[in-house]
């Protein structure tokens, strides 16, 4: 399966079309969609461990919607390049690695919403200590998740240092 979607037409088209609405585009939107999604979770962390505390907690909730559009920007774009090396990026514990602490970091923020923040229209006034534990949490997921994906592009180097 991995080996037909590798020969498919859209794989080659994302691997090697010299346009830039190919490989470079959609490259640049995954750049762009994980800026957002890390971005938006950090910020909603640093509330959480006290910066910026002018910002009052149920306010954050607003940023969720950018947040989600952010991950489904990352999903397609991503779908898009895994497509294009399919059995390589298949083979790859980076890979697996980077897609597991997306999902725990999705999960991660979704229970800083419902625990954390309260529910709409009724926000707390002080961060529960829950929130700290998840907020350093969804940091930790998402810095590793950025760390390990950067190391998909280096397999030889990861097979170098961890021997898989």
């Amino acid at each position: 399966m991995l080996e037909t979607l590798d020969h498919s037409a859209l794989a080659v088209w994302v691997r090697e079309s010299p346009s830039i609405f190919s490989y470079t585009l959609i490259l640049s939107a995954h750049a762009i969609g994980l800026a957002i999604v890390v971005g938006t979770s950090t910020l909603v962390a640093l509330r959480l461990l006290g910066f910026v505390p002018g910002i009052p907690l149920g306010e954050l909730r607003r940023f969720y919607g950018v947040l989600w559009f952010g991950f489904w920007m990352n999903a397609i774009s991503g779908l898009l390049l895994f497509i294009a090396e399919a059995t390589t990026m298949a083979a790859m514990p980076a890979f697996w690695g980077k897609i597991s602490f997306i999902a725990v970091g999705m999960v991660v923020g979704q229970l800083i919403r419902s625990r954390a923040l309260g529910a709409e229209g009724s926000a707390p006034t002080s961060v529960p200590p829950i929130g700290r534990k998840l907020a350093w949490l969804s940091l930790a997921c998402w810095y590793l998740a950025l760390i390990v994906g950067r190391l998909t592009g280096y397999p030889e180097l990861v097979q170098k240092w961890l021997g898989i």
